[in-house]
């Protein structure tokens, strides 16, 4: 699949590593619980081979009815070549795969330099606490080659990584920040950027957000799909404002109580919302929404819906990563959506306004998402400060003087 000149092509090679690869397998069966899976531990340095070793190992186990393949990584990288086959390999795996760096008894795993590549292939990405993640832009073997043999290898190979990683689901982020980083050094990426990458996807195979036409008007149709279903949101303008279909994976014994909408984690009830079908496991609500979330919405970097039961302690729904500014762009082409839009919050980072506040005894236990949103809900809140470790929210009717404090951020009206 890959031209033969780009073998000499490896990634960094960490020294705590010096041996090869090696793959444990173990089966874990528990049914009736859930069917068989296979956990596959892969330690140590990708070395030319590892991909017979690994398929070897797989045709040597027992797949009968085995329906998941966790594959654990510990790897300093090694073979750029190697890995991509590897994941050639693990991509074409006939099972629901899911990879993970580290585990509880792999503290302080890593996963670097081409071990990633292999790593993206599976269907599902996990990483666990204290593992990591690193990268940075391949190297050559060879010396001898000169500086227009250089150039073009790497720009084949250059095209051939994005394209790999894009086919992977990943976004381009990835491909950026590998092509800054110097192939002698390494970035230790957060956690919070694996996830905005999706490098790490956790459950979720793929997310869309993209326009469509629905009746005649545009509508933005957001798309969820997870390991525990498929779920979507589809949001348009009405004369009144926003209003929405949320079609949610429905899991077994569901109950309907409240439907809430969800901004960066932080979630907020709706009051006007009907069921439209319950069928083939699926629930369809419409709903209208609040006009007071509007602008919070506007600025999420997560957006989602969800339906909580009667008693309040179970619910099923969704909440996807907002890459692409459409829905932003979708809420301020709404006309009755002008007036909100014309206002926003800007935000002060350890910042306290003392002052003007318009409680006595502020807001307790809120984000400061749903802060900003009640501020914005409301005329005469002009500003808010809110108290990072006490969940504390103070609405201002302005901003009488500004005050340096560290645990506060703060936020006004333009």
């Amino acid at each position: 699949m890959y031209p033969r000149f780009l073998v000499f092509c490896v990634g960094l090679m960490t020294p705590a590593f010096s041996w090869a690869m090696d793959f444990s397998i173990e089966r874990l069966d528990l049914r009736p619980i859930r069917p068989p899976t296979l956990h596959i531990t892969a330690t140590g340095e990708i070395q030319s081979g590892d991909t017979e070793k690994l398929k070897a190992a797989i045709e040597g186990a027992d797949v009968s009815d085995v329906r998941d393949v966790l594959i654990l990584f510990d790897s300093p990288g090694g073979s750029l070549m190697e890995s991509l086959r590897m994941g050639d390999y693990i991509a074409d795996i006939p099972a629901i795969v899911s990879a993970q760096v580290g585990a509880s008894d792999m503290p302080n795993a890593i996963c670097a330099s081409a071990c990633v590549y292999a790593y993206i292939a599976a269907d599902y990405r996990y990483i666990s606490n204290g593992a990591r993640v690193g990268i940075h832009r391949f190297g050559f073997t060879e010396t001898d080659l000169d500086g227009n043999e250089g150039a073009a290898i790497g720009q084949a190979l250059s095209g051939i990584l994005s394209e790999y990683i894009r086919s992977h689901r990943v976004e381009p982020d990835l491909f950026e920040a590998v092509s800054l980083i110097d192939h002698n050094d390494i970035l230790w990426v957060s956690h919070s950027d694996l996830e905005k990458w999706r490098v790490v996807t956790n459950g979720i195979y793929d997310e869309q957000a993209s326009y469509i036409n629905l009746n005649g008007k545009v509508a933005l149709r957001m798309k969820q799909v997870a390991i525990t279903g498929d779920s979507f949101l589809t949001l348009f303008c009405t004369e009144t404002g926003i209003a929405g279909v949320a079609d949610l994976h429905e899991p077994e014994l569901a109950a309907y109580g409240t439907f809430d909408l969800g901004i960066d984690d932080a979630w907020y009830p709706v009051d006007r919302w009907d069921v439209l079908d319950r069928s083939d496991m699926r629930g369809k609500v419409l709903f209208d929404m609040p006009s007071g979330i509007a602008p919070a919405a506007m600025r999420a970097e997560k957006f989602g819906a969800r339906i909580v039961s009667p008693g309040g302690d179970l619910f099923f729904g969704f909440q996807q990563i907002i890459r692409n500014g459409l829905l932003d762009e979708m809420i301020r082409s709404c006309p009755t959506q002008n007036h909100t839009a014309a206002r926003t919050m800007i935000d002060q980072y350890a910042t306290d306004y003392p002052g003007a506040d318009l409680t006595t005894d502020g807001i307790r236990n809120v984000t400061f998402a749903q802060c900003k949103a009640i501020c914005m809900e409301y005329e005469q809140c002009n500003a808010v400060s809110y108290v990072q470790n006490r969940s504390w929210c103070w609405p201002k009717s302005g901003v009488e003087r500004q005050k340096p404090t560290t645990g506060v951020i703060s936020a006004f009206k333009k």
